[in-house]
């Protein structure tokens, strides 16, 4: 083509020639071809490395056609290497100007009409405008020139030039009207483009709440702690050594430095401030009503028919059955008339009313009251109104008042009493047999002054009651030691046979009778423990803090009495006594009033022994003097280094603490003395009892030879004695069941001090001993 046509073209286009040197350029005028525009679309294709789709070719050669008829010409730059460095506009709208890679030329550089590109720009504008970027940097818009790189590798046609030459129709045209076509069609499209907006938030909404949830996951942690420890195996472990070894040497260094000084400071405690306010009393008011008996009945009844489902006509009648009201009535042990008749109110049973036994309990309370009233004023050491219980004034008597004793304890032995700690009135007798052939069941009563005649309640036991003793800390606690070796707890503040503790084969149960049970306070930190003893030697330790937990304080072993020199006086030999068991029997022991860790106890072979709650396998001190076994051992509760011991040689004999030998002797008969007691309010006084039925009170300050009031009781073989420390009275029970209630009559000296009674006591002593001595050189 010739340079009359190209300036006719008005379109000048500027190319890299390829076999030309760096920095070259040509220019070549002409029309835009078919040709010409596919060899276009292959360099651009061959320097994208993709190949051109239809839409981008026809694109570019339509604007080519428009700038060569505009007459606009587009000049290309490039650098020495080759490389198109031509100034971008800022706004493009082929996505393929934005970026080049490698320097390959992306856009052909046609040319186009001034009114056209503007129109384009404004397109554009208008739509960035009104739609948001993307991520990737391009959007589907639709727009001439605007297709993303995606969109281009799907759309990009495998149409070759010569298949558009078989159409015939010149390759401007075509482009010219694929222009327009693409024009229209971006215009449709931008119609449809709405603004996204969004609505401004009601208060209603602002208002409602916003719940956020933060949870844990694998690699996230709401709280996170760094350990300042790390493990022996970890990699980490070897800096860490060797840090703290570091720093080790380090403070190891600075000690030894001379400019090393511990510094300490002084911090203030926070001051607190208390702020009181005054605020008025509140108003309180009480209300109340007044209800008889009937009123309160006839609610329970309302409240009982109308869960019942009373119907609205009114109560429904019951139908009565004659044969189920014959067999109620032969249940409850009345006779039932075959006829049907009615039965007579009078033979009703007592169960069928409510409170009738309560009252009748306190009916028959307030006609004993009547009938032992001036008895009753004796018991409290009172004057009575008939004058034939009057006691002689000036001398000493023993009165008998009445016995305890009813249908539920007759031929029952007593075998043991105690007062309850509290109520000083209230008596437990405790009843069972001590020979093994005639054991049978055990009860314990417990008898009061509101009636005589009849136990406030009883219990009976599977087993024969052989020791009773009421707790000093809890008085409601009663402690029971059984023939068979067990020992129980019962609540007498809840009436029922079970107890609420008990021994058993596993929690050391004794076994052989326990023959007496006592509390004893061990100081404010051990609290209260009970102790027994038994023949099986065993004096044993019970806790209640975790059940009846044991500990054995000691076991009994058989001593050698004294050594008998013989009369031959060539040999040196003594005779010594030969032992079937190392074991001795335990049958009494008591606790010393100055030091409770210090107690003595009886045996069977009639031996004392002195034993200390520390030592288990040695005793303190042995006392030799009895010849048969011991029944009762007590300390003085006034002289605490003098005691007594009761045995079946028929004696009593005085100790004291430190002489192994007897100081005193006292003996009135030829039976067994099954019990003793010293009085609470004499110290001079104790009482004791015989199998032959006596009762017996001495007085150490009038004599030591004969008792100064005995009682004998026929046909009865009494067991036990108790003095009242709440009157001057003295009971006594034995093999018929009863306990007999005496008073002492110008005996007992309550008003005296302690110091006064323990003077007196010692004088008596004195005196005795005296006596005794000088009766026994004579």
């Amino acid at each position: 083509m010739d340079s009359s046509s190209h300036s006719k073209l008005g379109t000048v286009r500027e190319k890299r020639s390829k076999p030309a040197g760096a920095g070259t350029t040509t220019s070549t005028v002409g029309r835009g071809t078919k040709a010409a525009a596919a060899n276009d679309s292959r360099r651009i294709s061959r320097a994208s490395g993709k190949e051109p789709s239809s839409k981008t070719k026809n694109t570019q050669s339509s604007v080519g056609d428009k700038e060569n008829a505009a007459g606009h010409t587009q000049v290309q730059v490039f650098d020495e290497k080759g490389l198109d460095v031509t100034p971008k506009p800022l706004l493009s709208l082929k996505p393929t100007v934005l970026g080049a890679g490698g320097g390959a030329q992306k856009t052909p550089g046609h040319s186009t009409p001034t009114s056209e590109r503007e129109s384009l720009v404004s397109d554009a504008i208008d739509r960035i405008s009104s739609a948001g970027f993307s991520r990737s940097g391009y959007s589907q818009d639709g727009s001439t020139g605007s297709v993303s790189p995606s969109e281009n590798e799907d759309e990009t046609e495998t149409s070759t030039p010569d298949a558009e030459d078989t159409k015939g129709e010149p390759a401007e045209e075509k482009e010219g009207k694929e222009g327009k076509k693409k024009k229209k069609e971006h215009k449709e499209h931008k119609a449809e483009v709405y603004e996204h907006v969004e609505a401004p938030l009601t208060e209603q909404e602002l208002e409602k709440n916003v719940y956020i949830l933060l949870k844990e996951t694998e690699t996230f942690w709401l709280l996170n702690i760094p350990g300042r420890c790390v493990a022996n195996d970890s990699p980490e472990a070897a800096a860490v050594e060797e840090a703290n070894e570091r720093y080790r040497t380090l403070l190891k260094d600075k000690e030894g430095s001379e400019m090393f000084v511990e510094v300490a400071t002084q911090t203030l405690n926070t001051l607190y401030k208390n702020r009181e306010i005054q605020t008025q009393v509140e108003g309180v008011s009480g209300t109340g009503c007044q209800a008889t008996g009937w009123d309160i009945i006839d609610s329970f009844a309302e409240e009982a028919v109308a869960e019942g489902g009373e119907d609205a006509l009114g109560p429904t009648t019951s139908v009565k059955d004659p044969k189920k009201d014959k067999e109620k009535e032969l249940a409850q042990g009345e006779e039932a008339d075959d006829e049907g008749k009615e039965k007579n109110p009078l033979e009703a049973s007592l169960n069928n009313f409510d409170g009738l036994t309560n009252a009748l309990t306190i009916m028959e309370r307030a006609v004993t009251q009547n009938i032992y009233h001036d008895r009753l004023l004796l018991y409290r050491n009172f004057r009575a109104r008939n004058p034939k219980y009057a006691a002689p004034e000036g001398t000493q008597a023993m009165q008998h008042l009445w016995d305890f004793t009813c249908d539920l304890t007759k031929d029952r032995n007593v075998s043991c009493m105690v007062w309850n700690k509290m109520k000083k009135d209230m008596l437990a007798v405790g009843y069972g047999q001590f020979e093994f052939s005639k054991q049978k069941d055990g009860m314990v009563a417990f008898w009061s002054l509101k009636n005589p005649d009849y136990p406030d309640w009883v219990f009976r036991a599977p087993c024969g009651v052989t020791s009773l003793d009421f707790s000093k800390q809890q008085p409601s606690l009663l402690a029971v030691g059984f023939y068979d070796g067990m020992v129980a707890i019962y609540d007498v503040r809840a009436p029922t046979d079970k107890p609420i503790l008990e021994t058993g084969h596993t929690s050391g149960k004794h076994s052989d009778p326990v023959w007496k049970l006592q509390w004893v306070e061990r100081g404010s930190e051990r609290g209260e423990v009970l102790i027994s003893i038994s023949t099986d030697g065993r004096v044993t330790q019970w806790s209640i803090k975790k059940g009846l937990e044991c500990q054995d304080l000691m076991l009994l072993k058989r001593v050698h009495r004294r050594t008998m020199p013989t009369n031959t006086a060539s040999t040196k030999n003594t005779k010594t006594e030969a032992f079937i068991s190392r074991r001795s029997s335990g049958m009494c022991f008591d606790f010393s009033p100055k030091d409770p860790s210090i107690y003595v106890t009886g045996t069977e072979d009639g031996n004392i022994h002195k034993c200390s709650c520390s030592y288990s396998e040695q005793y303190l001190e042995s006392y030799f003097g009895h010849s048969g076994p011991l029944y009762q051992i007590q300390w003085s509760p006034f002289a605490h280094n003098l005691f007594l011991s009761a045995s079946a040689d028929w004696s009593v004999k005085l100790w004291q603490e430190d002489s192994d030998t007897a100081l005193i002797t006292f003996q009135s008969g030829n039976e067994e003395v099954a019990d003793l007691q010293w009085s609470p309010t004499n110290s001079t006084v104790f009482g004791t009892v015989t199998c032959d039925g006596r009762l017996e009170v001495w007085d150490l300050s009038v004599s030591t030879l004969k008792p100064i009031l005995a009682h004998t009781l026929e046909e009865n073989k009494l067991s036990c004695l108790l003095f009242s420390e709440a009157s001057p009275i003295v009971v006594c029970g034995g093999s018929n069941g009863s306990v007999s209630v005496f008073r002492l009559v110008g005996v007992d000296r309550p008003d005296d001090t302690s110091e006064e009674q323990l003077r007196r006591l010692e004088d008596a002593m004195s005196s005795n001993i005296m006596s005794t001595s000088e009766e026994s050189k004579s």
